[in-house]
């Protein structure tokens, strides 16, 4: 995350305070749930970089049951 702070607020308003972990080395997959988080954050009021979440965007749900994203 770029904006560690606006991340911080964000992980303490819909994850209980638990700090979300990006793990960028597992296999991708392409489920759109990137640019649904994306379109979910922007719905809240937040500014959204929408090109730097589409170049990421073939990244999904890393590892069911652990905490990344």
């Amino acid at each position: 995350m770029l904006d560690t702070v606006a991340y911080f607020e964000l992980c303490e308003r819909f994850n209980n305070g638990l700090f979300l972990h990006h793990v960028p080395e597992v296999d991708v997959k392409d489920d759109g749930s990137v640019l649904r988080t994306a379109d979910l954050i922007a719905a809240d009021g937040w500014e959204v970089d929408l090109p730097l979440w589409a170049d990421v965007a073939g990244c999904g749900p890393c590892h069911p049951g652990n905490d990344s994203h």
